[in-house]
């Protein structure tokens, strides 16, 4: 998941640029975490922990966007809004800057620049080590532990051996399709947001994956190392997991 935060002094700028963002958030997993039409409000609420990216305007009142990003965002991805290229040297001498976007800009301009400078890029503040046992909240009543290493995809349906989960449970699946921890009762959607942080994503409506496990992807069917087990991508989630996929790969 890339969190972003916008910062314009033009509100409408902010919400045109929203809008064109909103229409592509869930192809690429963006979450909006604020707006603000304020440098100065910025400066005093942004939290560093909160936001991975940072879409500003060069030119505002109080911080210009430069001054700004050196305060709120050193170790972020940044996106200037501009209409103008004059201070580009400034600029990439001053910051790890991640790309411009003219006002207004085309969509497209913005899907390079996730594509090229910052998915698979954004650098995570979680440590966690994958070979160590993980422990998940099931509910106010359950906690489950499993280790994410070993775990190569998490299923609803019936796997090569014949085995299934029960009705709205899931079975946590390892090397050679073995079922290793077996029917929890958790929906797909709210254990692919607990595990994205963990590298695991849902490619269909019943199945999440191990990226690091992936083999080989042909068009929509997908197939996971030491599995026998072959896998669909679904319509929904094609464009997002395909350029995860790519950029695992370094593509």
């Amino acid at each position: 998941m890339i969190r972003y935060i916008i910062v314009d002094d033009c509100p409408q700028t902010i919400e045109r640029v929203k809008v064109k963002i909103d229409a592509i958030s869930k192809d690429y997993d963006l979450l909006h975490i604020a707006s603000f039409n304020s440098s100065k409000k910025a400066f005093e609420d942004i939290e560093n922990e909160d936001y991975d990216l940072l879409i500003v305007d060069f030119e505002m009142p109080v911080y210009n966007g430069i001054e700004l990003a050196q305060k709120v965002a050193a170790d972020k991805k940044i996106i200037f809004l501009t209409s103008t290229t004059d201070n580009e040297k400034l600029v990439i001498n001053s910051l790890d800057i991640s790309g411009f976007l003219s006002k207004p800009f085309e969509i497209e301009e913005f899907e390079n620049i996730l594509k090229n400078k910052i998915i698979g890029k954004i650098i995570t503040k979680i440590t966690y080590n994958k070979k160590d046992l993980l422990t998940i909240g099931i509910g106010v009543t359950q906690d489950i532990g499993f280790y994410p290493d070993k775990t190569f995809y998490i299923t609803t349906s019936r796997n090569q051996k014949g085995e299934q989960a029960k009705k709205n449970y899931v079975h946590f699946i390892g090397e050679k399709d073995e079922v290793i921890v077996e029917n929890v009762r958790i929906s797909i959607n709210e254990l692919s947001e607990k595990l994205k942080p963990y590298g695991f994503e849902k490619i269909n409506q019943s199945t999440i994956v191990n990226l690091s496990k992936i083999k080989r992807r042909y068009n929509k069917e997908l197939t996971l190392i030491d599995c026998g087990e072959k896998f669909t991508i679904g319509d929904q989630e094609k464009s997002g997991i395909i350029t995860k996929i790519r950029s695992l790969l370094g593509v």
